[in-house]
């Protein structure tokens, strides 16, 4: 495996950032960046065509972010549909994270908004098919935790993708409360089923979160609902 080349972060910090390379991927571009992860648009030569790629920062990569970071590599790749953004590849370089997905030319909900007038028909096209890839996600048993328009793309061809699965859970049954716990370690089975949360602590955005989210009451395809249907629509539409 090729070794992912770094340079510290201009302003010092513990950050670092790829230069090149990352495991086979030519970097291109850095496309945005959270807290824990950059993503780029990256070339893939072994099937010549463009990726986009997701990479937890080094200083970040304990057990618990492993097990994350493949959790939601499992998610999406279980999920095969054409309003879910596709996964084609996970692994670990030089010891830092990647996952490689579709590189979707377009924008997030919120930019395509914003960046044209858009008929009420127009937006409820795009939210229709967004909450297609929801159900989808429900049907295979996961749970997102955290919809919300800038966890969807819009691409150039009008078509939303749903992105972003990094707080996706397992659903074995629904609203049942989790179990969260002190640590959390990885296992060898699959890792949507663990439990990656902290004790007092509750995953999401709070402006899309449904009630039992911000109480830890546990969650079901119903939270996702309400941030789908009390939340992002109601965004899209006012």
């Amino acid at each position: 495996m090729a070794s992912t080349r770094f340079a510290s972060a201009p302003d010092g910090d513990a950050r670092a950032r790829p230069l090149a390379q990352i495991a086979r991927y030519r970097v291109e571009t850095e496309l945005g960046r959270g807290g824990m992860g950059v993503v780029y648009r990256a070339y893939d030569p072994d099937l010549d065509r463009a990726v986009a790629l997701k990479l937890i920062k080094a200083v970040f990569v304990d057990d618990e972010a492993r097990a994350r970071f493949l959790r939601e590599a499992q998610a999406m790749a279980r999920l095969q549909h054409p309003n879910v953004v596709a996964v084609h590849d996970v692994g670990l370089d030089d010891d830092s994270l990647f996952i490689a997905m579709d590189f979707v030319e377009g924008s997030t909900l919120d930019a395509w908004l914003r960046a044209a007038p858009r008929t009420v028909q127009q937006r409820l096209d795009v939210l229709v098919a967004a909450g297609r890839g929801l159900a989808a996600a429900h049907a295979a048993g996961l749970v997102h935790r955290d919809f919300k328009p800038a966890n969807v793309l819009v691409g150039t061809d009008g078509r939303p993708r749903i992105l972003d699965f990094g707080l996706v859970h397992g659903r074995g049954h629904d609203d049942v409360a989790d179990a969260p716990t002190e640590t959390s370690q990885p296992s060898t089975s699959s890792l949507l089923t663990d439990e990656l949360t902290r004790v007092g602590s509750f995953m999401g955005t709070p402006a899309y979160m449904s009630p039992e989210q911000y109480f830890d009451a546990g969650v079901g395809d119903r939270s996702d609902q309400f941030s789908f249907f009390l939340r992002a629509q109601t965004k899209a539409l006012t």
